[in-house]
């Protein structure tokens, strides 16, 4: 019964632990991500400011998850290199390290002071900054006070003689204690959890001296298995080539050093008397030489990285910036998820908008394909658009936040009707072709310079929307009124040649309205675009 309670209190104790970890990871995001998210942006071409950004960040976030999540975000937006990646992820793995370290301290007299503080201001709180505040000392309070459930839970350990030994003998089999840490590690997605208690089983005396190299290079390349397998099953290049490129960096950490373990546990024995700054030593010291021994080489590797996972040509509807693992920062996501907005209005303009006269002047089947494949690139971005923004959980972030992913599932459902509109105009010049209709000169005319002035608007909003540009935006708005008073003067126009009996008008009639209707409620979507720019939404 005592070794089952043991059991069942070690697997609590992890369990409290790993949940803090989650809650202050997230509770710093909402309060920082957006200052780190800075941070990362003055990543130059400098490769140790790149380790220094990546441990700030990382031990900022308390997640090497949420730091690669920014990394792969950044170099899917050309923001960063995959060499500026590589030696951001090195700075990543220190980062965790100094993770370790806070672990080690003995707080368990103020763990249960933030829990109570910690849940004050996450429950009875409204403003999300103190929120965020509650949730991150709530976190460290469960992280903290798992570590001593876990320790009394093994406390009675040493009273068995049988698994005490069995422990302790991993020592004399270091190939085994790395991968026992390495599954242990893989199968609880953290190597800061199993260092957790790894560090519980050392203050009890139950491990080996010459068994925490072995165990804590496993725990390094643990932590990475997940991440490296889920990165395969992911569409994007550039998440496949940093979790990789991330796995190779620890494995061969682990290949040089481990049958160096000896030699190296009397350095980690000799960094401190107390056993858990001991095991926090050795992960900083794996991490350190890691950064050192690949950091010059960061170039050539991401070069094998592209080598070794070549980019593929994607179609028009392929969402190259809405990224899964992006999701975990959602500031991060939302700004990605407007960012391929802004790319798929950016479609539309150059395969479609830009073409609307030629559709109309020219028989031209091709062109009308091409209409045809767009819009249903853009119906199927608009789609992985709303699902990207929608699957986050933003009614626990800041308003500005809960505004920007309304402004972008505002945006894309406009450039998706926008996208139907001039398909159907791509109809209308089908029409024209196949009946042998030509519009009256007059007529093309006035519908040049109403499409110049639609035009005009809808690369005006667009940008307004790239830059959040909200002096432009209202500029547009002050053109609409221009616009309809236009659009108005055509009719008129339109209907005095049907009086006048303008055969060419009354032959194409109901086809001139209705690109004077379609071009007006284009414009229609490019006001509302502008208006979710200034925060009418």
């Amino acid at each position: 019964m005592g070794a089952l309670q043991g059991i069942i209190g070690l697997a609590g104790g992890l369990g409290l632990f790993l949940y803090g970890m989650k809650l202050c990871s997230e509770g710093l995001q909402k309060a920082a991500a957006h200052r780190l998210k800075q941070l990362v942006k003055v990543l130059t071409k400098n490769p140790l400011r790149g380790v220094l950004v990546g441990a700030i960040v990382t031990l900022g976030l308390q997640s090497s998850s949420a730091t690669s999540a920014i990394v792969v975000g950044f170099t899917s937006a050309s923001l960063m290199t995959l060499s500026q990646a590589l030696s951001v992820l090195l700075g990543s793995a220190v980062g965790s390290s100094l993770t370790v370290h806070l672990i080690a301290f003995k707080l368990t007299s103020v763990a249960l002071v933030l829990i109570f503080i910690g849940t004050i201001f996450y429950l009875f709180i409204k403003r999300s900054r103190y929120r965020s505040i509650g949730q991150i000392l709530l976190g460290f309070g469960l992280i903290f006070y798992g570590m001593f459930v876990m320790s009394s839970a093994m406390e009675p350990v040493k009273d068995y003689p049988l698994v005490a030994q069995m422990i302790i003998n991993l020592e004399k089999y270091p190939f085994l204690a790395f991968l026992v840490a390495l599954v242990l590690t893989a199968i609880i997605q953290s190597s800061a959890g199993f260092l957790a208690l790894l560090i519980t089983l050392a203050r009890q005396g139950v491990v080996g001296p010459y068994a925490l190299v072995p165990f804590v290079l496993g725990a390094h390349l643990g932590g990475t298995i997940t991440g490296a397998l889920s990165c395969l099953g992911v569409p994007g290049r550039e998440s496949k080539r940093a979790g990789l490129a991330n796995l190779f960096f620890k494995l061969i950490n682990g290949l040089i050093f481990l049958p160096l373990y000896k030699p190296i546990t009397k350095i980690v024995l000799w960094s401190s008397s107390d056993i858990s700054r001991q095991i926090a030593n050795a992960h900083t010291f794996f991490s350190l030489m890691m950064a050192v021994g690949f950091l010059p080489f960061t170039p050539q590797i991401a070069e094998f990285m592209k080598r070794l996972i070549p980019d593929k040509a994607g179609g028009l509807g392929e969402a190259k910036y809405l990224k899964e693992n992006l999701l975990e920062v959602p500031e991060l996501a939302v700004d990605q998820a407007h960012r391929q907005t802004v790319e798929m209005g950016s479609i539309i303009e150059e395969e479609m908008i830009n073409r609307v006269m030629l559709m109309l002047r020219y028989e031209n089947e091709e062109l009308y394909n091409c209409f045809v494949d767009t819009e249903e690139a853009v119906d199927s971005l608009s789609r992985q658009i709303v699902k990207y923004v929608t699957s986050l959980d933003i009614n626990n972030y800041s308003e500005d936040l809960l505004l920007k992913s309304l402004q972008v599932l505002y945006a894309a459902n406009d450039l998706e009707h926008i996208g139907d509109i001039l398909l159907n105009i791509g109809n209308i010049g089908m029409k024209v072709t196949y009946e042998q209709l030509a519009f009256s000169e007059e007529g093309y005319e006035e519908i040049e310079t109403l499409y110049n002035m639609v035009c005009n608007n809808y690369k005006q909003a667009l940008f307004a929307l790239k830059n959040n540009d909200t002096k432009l935006a209202s500029l547009i708005l002050k053109e609409h009124p221009k616009i309809r008073r236009y659009e108005k003067k055509l009719r008129f126009s339109h209907f005095e040649r049907m009086q006048s009996g303008n055969k060419k008008t009354l032959a194409t009639s109901s086809l001139h309205l209705d690109l004077i209707e379609s071009l007006l409620r284009i414009d229609n979507h490019t006001i509302n675009i502008a208006q979710g720019v200034i925060g009418i939404v």
